[in-house]
């Protein structure tokens, strides 16, 4: 009887949507673009959408007989508990821990999958696109790198037989540097995974590390890592020497509580995610603080313990019906959101067609690194000991 009620119910809003629909004038648009940082500001972020089930990404459409009956979210489509998250070529890939699977989103085609299977991946956190197409995923459970084809067909495992457990990896030539969440330290591997030399170690001195969580590499070699606990991230060259960090432990802007996620675009600036916080921050190559946007927003902008951060030149194209007419994008970035309803956010990086900016990046020359580098506990956000 409940059912039919139910039923019942859901007929008479029907038909009163479609006489409403029917008898109205068309719904006038009341969504405006979301930029950051917001006006008076110019524009350098364009909020474009955000999204928590997969089925949004697939031509089947909900039918009359769903609407009317009802129909449950189907499981399958559902991102449950995103962390890393990758682009390329309209394509967006999603570690879902949860889940224990890579979600595979190609945006132009209206599909989605997923990366490999249960007999390859158990528990991807991170997941790396080399310039190639080659994809390396960080498998926390199974303790290994699974390695992906441009056209996502499993290769091989990379295990270098230690004890290291990787969380995430950056490719850097001819090299792996990859994270070791069992150890707390950061290595360098050969493509085939032999160790090939330490880059930062576990400890609670200058450059040494307490919970290395994610990895980032800039255009002049320099290693970026996010560490947890320290509320802070380090900075080594290839060689491991600890020439910097940015940030410190602290509640205000350029300072840290829980970084994670970090990304790095074509002029070397540095996205990094606070999943206390629920914010994204952008320094410049030197470390100052450039600007910060998210926030628990109740809209679909807000963030949610936010986690994995990509940048993507690629994909523009496939997101074009979302990008204002006036704004023009040079390249994408996607936030994981572990918590909340908005899972993956997708944003613009660019400029307004219609006004003049100045440099957002302030050139200036620095001194090499000094021997007492990193000496002493950082008090000022966004700064370099170097």
């Amino acid at each position: 009887m409940r059912r039919y009620a139910s039923i019942t119910g859901r007929i008479i809003v029907l038909l009163a949507l479609v006489f409403l629909v029917g008898c109205g004038e068309e719904t006038p648009e009341i969504s405006q673009a979301i930029f950051y940082p917001p006006a008076p500001d110019l524009p350098r972020l364009q909020f474009l959408l955000s999204f928590s089930d997969l089925e949004q990404w697939s031509h089947r459409k909900s039918s009359f007989a769903d609407f009317i009956v009802g129909s449950e979210v189907s499981s399958a489509g559902e991102i449950t508990s995103p962390y890393g998250v990758a682009a390329r070529n309209g394509k967006i890939y999603i570690c879902d821990i949860a889940r224990g699977r890579v979600h595979v989103i190609d945006v132009a085609a209206k599909t989605h999958g997923q990366l490999g299977d249960a007999s390859n991946i158990r528990k991807p956190v991170n997941i790396t696109i080399d310039t190639d197409g080659t994809k390396y995923v960080c498998d926390t459970m199974a303790e290994r790198v699974v390695v992906f084809d441009a056209d996502d067909q499993f290769v091989r495992f990379i295990d270098n037989g230690a004890t290291c457990n990787p969380i995430d990896l950056v490719v850097d030539g001819d090299e792996l540097i990859v994270a070791d969440v069992a150890d707390a330290e950061v290595e360098a591997w050969s493509r085939d995974g032999k160790f090939l030399r330490l880059i930062a170690k576990n400890g609670k001195g200058p450059g040494e590390l307490r919970d290395p969580r994610n990895l980032a590499i800039d255009s002049k070699g320099r290693i970026f890592v996010s560490d947890t606990v320290a509320s802070i991230i380090n900075i080594y060259n290839r060689r491991g020497q600890f020439i910097g960090y940015i940030g410190a432990p602290g509640d205000r802007p350029g300072f840290f509580a829980r970084p994670k996620g970090i990304a790095i675009d074509p002029d070397d600036i540095i996205y990094t995610a606070d999943a206390q916080w629920e914010i994204v921050q952008l320094f410049e190559p030197e470390g100052r603080l450039l600007m910060f946007f998210g926030g628990a927003a109740a809209g679909p902008e807000g963030m949610g313990m936010p986690a994995g951060l990509a940048i993507d030149t690629t994909s523009i194209d496939a997101f074009a019906d979302y990008i204002d007419e006036d704004f023009e994008a040079e390249y994408l970035l996607f936030v994981a959101n572990q918590f909340g309803k908005n899972k993956i956010g997708v944003y613009a990086f660019g400029k307004s067609k219609s006004a003049t900016y100045p440099p957002m990046i302030k050139r200036t020359a620095t001194k090499p690194p000094s021997p007492k580098s990193g000496t002493r506990a950082p008090s000022t956000p966004g700064t370099r000991s170097d």
